[in-house]
């Protein structure tokens, strides 16, 4: 089977399509003048976010969902992840596009634009929640990858803020793997400066990189032909997101640590954290190492899943219908 982007694309297309869920379009909420965890000001910042259902009059029914890694709100919704992860009947979700990712404010569409943090980005989401939308406490945070980044600072910078959280691929602090595989993509773009022509081989470096390691090897040996890896590489090249974008979301993610934030260890990361959580990660997950969601679920005695598939990182794409089977039980209770 030779499974291109474009097909996977379609079918979340369609199953979305299916889907009986009232949506808002893209909404701004302004900021202001936004202070970093450093200190820097990031001036005149939006944030930008969809809503799906609506807010119930005791205000418990609301679900906030980050976006992962270059992603977009429109995407969470458009490709159909969020009715294939969760049970949306009674849920009021919040999807907000995380600070950097070229809608929300972003190097790409502000001026001036500091290195911000994994917490910069949860800081800014509970500010729209409190200042702009009216939610003192949300039923459930949840995400996946970088989402799921987001998902465990929630669990410390405002643990009474949730009843429950989901951590979908991610992780609470970066291994050296980790670290190793997205400071070489630092590196490059960093490297290529201002040069146009540089900067345009740096980054398909870095997608070729990414995208290796987004599936496992026993995946593309089933799925792509050798002789269509251009062509395949092509299709990744054209959805190249916006380099100063891709670095300032890169290095906010890989200097994630919720243990410096808490200022605890594993051992007594648990004086802090209060919400119910869920741990979904793949054991073939090539692109962020799923051993540290693992020591941290079972430090906290928290519900786990670990899958095993070929599909890598690109697990809620795949292998929905078993992360679902854990998701909507879990948001139930």
């Amino acid at each position: 089977m030779n499974l291109s982007v474009k097909t996977i694309l379609l079918l979340f297309v369609m199953l979305w399509a299916n889907s009986s869920f009232a949506q808002s379009g893209l909404k701004f909420a302004n900021l202001g003048d936004f202070e970093t965890s450093k200190g820097e000001i990031i001036k005149d910042t939006k944030i930008a976010y969809r809503t799906v259902g609506k807010l119930n009059a005791e205000k418990s029914n609301a679900v906030l969902w980050p976006t992962w890694f270059t992603g977009t709100s429109e995407q969470i919704l458009q490709w159909g992840i969020l009715n294939n992860t969760i049970d949306t009947t009674g849920l009021y979700v919040i999807v907000v596009d995380a600070l950097g990712n070229g809608v929300s404010s972003s190097p790409s569409n502000t001026g001036k634009f500091p290195q911000i943090t994994i917490r910069d980005m949860v800081n800014s989401q509970h500010e729209l929640l409190t200042k702009h939308l009216g939610v003192d406490h949300l039923h459930a945070v949840m995400g996946i990858s970088m989402g799921g980044m987001q998902t465990y600072e929630w669990l410390v910078a405002y643990p009474d803020f949730m009843d429950k959280a989901v951590a979908i691929i991610g992780t609470p602090k970066q291994s050296f793997y980790d670290i190793l595989f997205w400071q070489t993509q630092a590196d490059l773009i960093e490297n290529a400066g201002k040069n146009k022509r540089k900067l345009e081989f740096a980054m398909k470096r870095v997608y070729d990189l990414f995208t290796m390691n987004l599936y496992t090897p026993d995946f593309f040996y089933k799925n792509v032909k050798p002789e269509n890896a251009e062509e395949y590489m092509k299709e990744q090249y054209a959805k190249m997101f916006h380099h100063a974008n891709y670095l300032v979301q890169l290095k906010a993610m890989i200097s994630h640590d919720i243990y410096k934030s808490a200022n605890r260890t594993i051992n007594n990361i648990d004086d802090v954290v209060k919400a119910d959580l869920l741990v979904v990660v793949n054991k073939q997950d090539h692109t962020v190492n799923p051993l540290n969601s693992i020591a941290v679920a079972k430090s906290l005695k928290s519900k786990l899943k670990v899958l095993d598939t070929e599909n890598g990182h690109a697990l809620p794409f795949y292998d929905h219908k078993q992360v679902k089977m854990e998701v909507v039980p879990f948001l139930s209770r």
